[in-house]
C-alpha cells in the first residue's frame, strides 16, 4: 500500500517525540510520504490527550515530564516499560474514513503480538485497544488529520509500578452492579509482554528481557506492516533540528501543555467523533487504556475496591 521510512527506535524527550508525531505528520501532507517510528522515553512522562484538562495531573514533579499530544482521549502515563509506535500515512485514498485506517493498523499490531508467540489477541476498535485475553495490553489513537494520518500507540512490555502511577496521574473507578471496580487494579492486572512469554530468554536479565522483547516487536511490526517496501532512516540533526523547531514553537510552550494553545485549525485537522478543535478541556477523564473499554468488559480487568 505505501513505501515507507522506516526511523527504527530512539529514546527522546517526551516533548521530543511529540514535536516529531506533528513533524511527520506534516511531512506526510506535504511530500506524500509515509513513515513508521518506535519510540522510548529518556524519563517517565504524562501525556495529556488534546482535549484534556490539568485535574489528570495528581501532582507535578521533576521526576516525570508533562506533555500534550495532538491526538484525542485521555492521560496516560509512559516509561521504558512500555514501547511506543507510529504509522503516519497521505490521505491519499487509501482510506476513506477514520475508522478504516484505526483498524488496518491495530490489525497489523495484532498479528505482530501474535507472531512473537502471544496467544488469544482481540481488537476492540470501538475502545481503541488490543487484548490479551480479555485485558488490555495495547492501546491507540488517531489525528485524522486534513492530508495525512497518523496513529499512534503503546504495547505494554513489562508491568506498571501502580502505586508510583496513582501518585502521579488520576484513575478512576466505576460501579458496576453493586461492586466499586478501580483503574488501579486494572493496571494491576495488565497482562505484559514479559508476562505471557516467560520461557523467551529466562536466563538474561531483566533489561535485557525488556530491550529484546522492544526490538523483536518492532520488527515484527515493520514485517507486517511494510513487509520489504520501506527505506530505512537515522534521525539525523537536520530531523531533529526541524522537530526541535516545532517543540519550541509549541509542545514545550505552557500555553499548550496547560491550555492547548494553539489549536488546530480546520485546515490542519478534521474533528472525530466527539472531539473538537477548541471546545473547552475535558476534566474527569480516566486512563487512556479504559476510557472507552466497556463496563461488560472493564470488570473483567479490574478487581471491586474491597479486593485490591
Amino acid at each position: 500500500m505505501y513505501h515507507y521510512y522506516y526511523w527504527g527506535n530512539s529514546t527522546l524527550q517526551a516533548v521530543d517525540n511529540m514535536a516529531l508525531e506533528e513533524f511527520f505528520l506534516r511531512d506526510s501532507a506535504e511530500k506524500r510520504t509515509a513513515h513508521l517510528r518506535f519510540y522510548d522515553f529518556t524519563k517517565d512522562a504524562v501525556v495529556l490527550g488534546y482535549n484534556q484538562g490539568l485535574g489528570a495531573v495528581q501532582k507535578w514533579s521533576p521526576d516525570f515530564a508533562v506533555v500534550r499530544r495532538g491526538s484525542g482521549g485521555s492521560h496516560v502515563h509512559v516509561g521504558d516499560n512500555i514501547l511506543a509506535y507510529s504509522f503516519i500515512v497521505p490521505r491519499d485514498g487509501s482510506f476513506k474514513f477514520h475508522g478504516d485506517f484505526r483498524a488496518y493498523y491495530a490489525d497489523k499490531v495484532a498479528k505482530s503480538l501474535e507472531r512473537i508467540g502471544i496467544e488469544n489477541i482481540v481488537v476492540d476498535n470501538k475502545a481503541s485497544t488490543i487484548m490479551a485475553g480479555n485485558r488490555v495490553i495495547a492501546s491507540h489513537a488517531v489525528v485524522w488529520g486534513a492530508r495525512s494520518a497518523l496513529l499512534h500507540g503503546i504495547i505494554i512490555i513489562t508491568p506498571y509500578d501502580v502505586e508510583k502511577v496513582m501518585s502521579r496521574v488520576y484513575l478512576g473507578s466505576r460501579q458496576i452492579g453493586n461492586e466499586v471496580y478501580t483503574e488501579a487494579s486494572a493496571l494491576q492486572n495488565i497482562p505484559t509482554v514479559f508476562q505471557l512469554l516467560p520461557a523467551v530468554k529466562p536466563n538474561a536479565t531483566f533489561e535485557q528481557r525488556r530491550q529484546y522483547f522492544k526490538q523483536i516487536l518492532a520488527e515484527a511490526i515493520l514485517q507486517e506492516t511494510a513487509g520489504k517496501d520501506y527505506t530505512k532512516k537515522m534521525l539525523d540533526e537536520s530531523i531533529i533540528a526541524a522537530a526541535r523547531a516545532m517543540r519550541e514553537q509549541k509542545y514545550s510552550q505552557e500555553n499548550w501543555i496547560k491550555h492547548r494553545d494553539p489549536v488546530f485549525t480546520k485546515e490542519e485537522i478534521e474533528e472525530l467523533p466527539g472531539e473538537k478543535l477548541n471546545g473547552p478541556l475535558k476534566e474527569g477523564w480516566g486512563f487512556c487504556l479504559y476510557i472507552q473499554v466497556l463496563d461488560k468488559d472493564f470488570k473483567h480487568m479490574a478487581e471491586p475496591k474491597d479486593k485490591f
